[in-house]
């Protein structure tokens, strides 16, 4: 769609990769006939137009892999940057390829939290994202799969953008610079910190492109579109539900506001809109039937919230103009200022830079009346931002965990309804930057087709156009790379033959107790291949008897036994006296849980020669050295 037709254009298509009046890529303007197009007519055009998308997606790769240069110059699967999310990840990246082969339910694990079990619905466990990443998973390792997918996410997040913009926008350089800004938005950067299920935003675009398919455009058969809606859906869900929650919000704002820009056509789109979005409502429906009920009712649900603290990430009214520590010209002076946004750096998204928000805000007031699209986008991204402000306005501050404070805001509502209470409101600057970029693209089409029409050549036309797109860009590049990878130390005893002393599937206690304090246990689980189940974990699980999610500052997000309590007490520095009674409760549950083997690592133990004495007292039996080990085979009485 270019920006000068009628109110109704909105609904257009953009010119197909063979169509000759795709402009700004080597073909024909529109107009010319296919046969003086070129030496090799259409399939010539189709071809530079193939190789032109091939470019666009090498820069993203190009790109993403600069960001992530430290893992992938230091080898992907040697390093990591710590921290319970991350090692979250990678457990479930792990555990999606070894329960399908070993015909285990993928969306809940006994392997885990024993011996509770872990409901992997109500966690970030991202299946679909484990699927994709099995071949690597099974080849190289699930932290080679994580800095595998991690750098996909951002490229793979790029080119959807790029493709929602090519709907719009027929000049390819400027539906590039739109995958720019979603794809490696602060939004991006700032996830890519280990929240793969949040860096991975390929889906929102396509589906945004589907409900407009949907309720707009109307090109495909109401079936094919509201059937590939409704699988999109899906796919997203088995991402992340977050965001296909914030997905169906804003997607829902941009059919409203299509529907008031573009009333008079309303009536005649209606029965079609309808029937896709059933045939969406319908696949979407029985898909996810089981995983909804499984996440609500089924063993392991959680009842009430689950995000204990949404409105503490909150944007902040100048977090648009003040850049956080991810981007590149902030100075220590602005990173101080920006530092208490959203309470966290990382949740902190919402940066666009003073050029992009100015290019935008010129961009919609020149286009306003010219242009449907441009109304649909500004509406719609100036609801997102909005929404990111959370449900109460915060100015140069560090938001508080409630809404009391503050200027009331729209978002407020969502604290009161099921699942959009758990929606994170900072994470819907994901949509800002994706609108953002459309604008920008749009504007910069529209600056080079009115250039050309005075200038009469396309060439000198387009640098005006990308001298705007550079300004734009400049200041939401990202720094490079991406810093804070290490060697998580994982003894070698888990990758080695040593982890071979542990009967297959049978349970293992380790030590320090995998738990929010002590994550790393779940990633060692994960690179010994799942050999053995353990008790503890890093996992969101219900504590009986209302089902609330389990968190203490004792035991964080684990379920609260004693044995948990005693040995994160333990791992802390504060050995419980060794009574009988203790004594005779922890061997209790080692006899209840089935605990085999006990393993505790040789290097970094906390306090070693109390932990080895208490660990001992417990089992009953001093242990033995296997290797950067030391393990209790054989543990008396399970």
């Amino acid at each position: 769609m270019t920006t000068g037709r009628t109110e109704d254009a909105y609904s257009s298509p953009a010119p197909t990769a063979g169509d000759t009046a795709v402009a700004g890529d080597g073909s024909a303007p529109a107009g010319t006939s296919p046969s003086s197009a070129g030496p090799d007519g259409p399939d010539g055009d189709r071809q530079r137009a193939r190789l032109a998308a091939a470019l666009v997606v090498v820069s993203y790769v190009a790109l993403a892999v600069a960001i992530y240069w430290q893992p992938w110059s230091q080898g992907p699967g040697s390093v990591i940057q710590p921290g319970g999310d991350q090692f979250a990840n990678v457990w479930f990246l792990r555990w999606t390829p070894f329960a399908l082969l070993h015909g285990h339910n993928p969306l809940f694990s006994w392997w885990v939290n024993v011996p509770f079990g872990v409901n992997l619905v109500t966690n970030t466990s991202a299946p679909l994202l484990g699927l994709l990443g099995s071949p690597v998973t099974l080849t190289a390792g699930p932290v080679a799969a994580f800095t595998v997918l991690s750098t996909a996410a951002l490229a793979g997040s790029a080119t959807a953008a790029y493709a929602f913009a090519r709907r719009w926008v027929t000049w390819r350089p400027a539906a590039w610079v739109c995958g720019l800004v979603y794809g490696f938005s602060p939004y991006e950067i700032g996830q890519a910190n280990g929240h793969l299920n949040l860096t991975f935003v390929v889906l929102p675009p396509l589906i945004l492109l589907l409900v407009h398919e949907v309720t707009v455009r109307q090109a495909w058969s109401a079936r094919r579109a509201g059937v590939l809606l409704g699988l999109a859906a899906t796919g997203q869900f088995f991402v992340s539900s977050e965001v296909l929650a914030s997905t169906v919000v804003v997607g829902g704002i941009g059919v409203v506001a299509a529907a008031a820009v573009g009333h008079r056509s309303l009536a005649l789109r209606f029965r079609r809109a309808a029937v896709g979005t059933g045939w969406a409502a319908a696949v979407a429906g029985v898909l996810l039937a089981y995983p909804v009920w499984l996440a609500v009712r089924g063993p392991g649900s959680i009842s009430g919230p689950i995000q204990l603290v949404p409105e503490a990430y909150r944007a902040d009214l100048a977090g648009l103009v003040v850049p956080g520590q991810y981007v590149w010209l902030a100075t220590p002076g602005l990173r101080r200022t920006s530092s208490v946004f959203a309470n966290s750096p990382v949740e902190n998204g919402s940066y666009l830079g003073i050029t992009l928000v100015l290019a935008v805000a010129v961009t919609v007031v020149l286009l306003w009346r010219r242009s449907p699209v441009i109304k649909v986008a500004a509406l719609t991204g100036a609801a997102a931002w909005v929404l990111s402000l959370g449900g109460a306005l915060v100015v140069r501050g560090k938001p508080g965990a409630d809404v009391a404070a503050g200027l009331p805001l729209p978002e407020r509502v969502f604290t009161h309804l099921p699942l959009l209470s758990n929606t994170i409101p900072v994470r819907y600057a994901l949509y800002v930057s994706l609108l953002a970029g459309l604008v920008l693209a749009l504007g910069l089409e529209a600056l080079r087709t009115r250039l050309t029409r005075e200038a009469g050549s396309r060439q000198w036309a387009a640098v005006a156009p990308m001298a705007v797109a550079v300004l734009c860009l400049a200041p939401i590049v990202p720094a490079l790379p991406l810093q804070g990878f290490v060697d998580p130390g994982t003894p070698a005893w888990f990758t080695g033959p040593g982890v071979g002393h542990v009967p297959a599937d049978s349970v293992a206690l380790l030590y320090p107790y995998p738990s929010t304090p002590s994550p790393q246990g779940q990633l060692w689980q994960a690179e010994a291949d799942m050999r053995f189940r353990m008790p503890g974990g890093y996992f969101l699980v219900p504590q009986p008897p209302g089902r609330a999610i389990a968190f203490t500052p004792e035991t964080g997000y684990v379920t609260d036994t004693l044995m948990a309590r005693t040995l994160i007490a333990l791992a802390a520095g504060t050995a419980p006296p060794q009574t009988p009674a203790l004594r005779a409760g922890l061997r209790a549950e080692l006899r209840a849980w089935h605990v085999r083997s006990v393993i505790a690592p040789v290097a970094g133990l906390p306090a070693p020669a109390t932990s080895v004495a208490f660990l001992s007292w417990m089992v009953g039996a001093p242990p033995v050295r296997d290797g950067d080990v030391l393990a209790w085979y054989h543990v008396p009485g399970a």
